[in-house]
């Protein structure tokens, strides 16, 4: 397996992507461009998809002018555990489908009570806009994603889930909200208000933490830097591995472990005629001094 697939990539780039590569080049090579199943999937992922399809399908029942019971929205979340479980290779670690069953659970309940009246107006707003470099000009691959929820007062709400809490500092260079503001930049927000809600994952008590980030699109220059940068990368097709301890974690470790002896193998260069050898030179007499 060569660097250099051929295969093309994805007509759009996303937030997703932008994150895939910053991480691991090789990792975003084998998942986006050629395409590979992942050797197994992690609990954090089986967690976050199922939260994010159950929080959205409750916004989305509310719109409907309907509000259903919390056993109604567990059996839901129930679904969407096994729905992201049945027949993968989900790495369990300490935990078991019961128990991850519980701590969701948990946790969409400390959502519900906070959360759970939000004043949405829309949920999966997709978009697609343009990327350009400030600089030079050059149009990249457009940025398309989709923002989760969407209150009545035009703020966007943007959901997260993990193991630990973040800080104000998370947010200066993230590079999801920096794509979430450039789409409402593009789309005529002259200073769009983005909310991050951090679902804490702790397994006696979760818990919501929430930061909000407003931005013109001048303030949002450096993101859309660092974005024409990554992508100039991937559009030359520079897929190198990033070697660090995350390894042992990634979905694609044994797929990088083979890819040396997966690779083509390359004609052997042609060596150099070996230099003459040369007669060594002869050793340089001091002049006499002078009487």
């Amino acid at each position: 397996m060569t660097h250099d697939s051929g295969l093309a990539l994805p007509p759009t780039t996303s937030a997703s992507q932008l994150v895939a590569y910053v991480m691991c080049p090789r990792t975003y090579e084998y998942s986006y461009v050629l395409g590979l199943e992942p050797e197994f999937r992690s609990l954090a992922l089986v967690v976050g998809s199922a939260m994010h399809a159950t929080i959205g399908w409750w916004h989305a029942e509310r719109l409907a002018g309907r509000v259903p019971a919390l056993v109604a929205v567990e059996r839901v979340l129930e679904a969407d555990l096994l729905a992201e479980t049945l027949g993968a290779k989900v790495r369990w670690k300490d935990q078991t489908p019961e128990s991850l069953e519980a701590d969701a659970k948990r946790l969409l309940r400390v959502y519900l009570t906070r959360f759970g009246d939000m004043p949405v107006a829309t949920v999966e707003e997709a978009f697609t806009v343009e990327l350009a470099s400030d600089e030079t000009g050059e149009v990249f691959r457009p940025l398309r994603g989709y923002l989760d929820l969407r209150r009545q007062d035009d703020v966007v709400v943007e959901l997260k889930t993990a193991a630990k809490g973040w800080d104000e500092f998370d947010l200066v260079r993230h590079l999801q909200v920096g794509a979430y503001l450039h789409a409402e930049h593009m789309c005529g927000v002259e200073r769009p208000t983005l909310e991050v809600v951090v679902m804490v994952k702790l397994k006696r008590e979760p818990r919501i933490e929430t930061y909000s980030v407003s931005r013109t699109c001048a303030e949002n220059r450096w993101w859309r830097g660092a974005a024409t940068a990554i992508e100039s990368a991937i559009l030359a097709r520079q897929f190198p591995p990033k070697p660090s301890p995350l390894c042992r974690e990634c979905e694609y470790e044994r797929a990088c472990r083979n890819w040396a002896a997966d690779a083509a193998p390359r004609e052997a260069p042609v060596g150099l005629p070996a230099p003459e050898r040369q007669p060594p030179r002869p050793a340089e007499t001091a002049p006499a001094p002078a009487p």
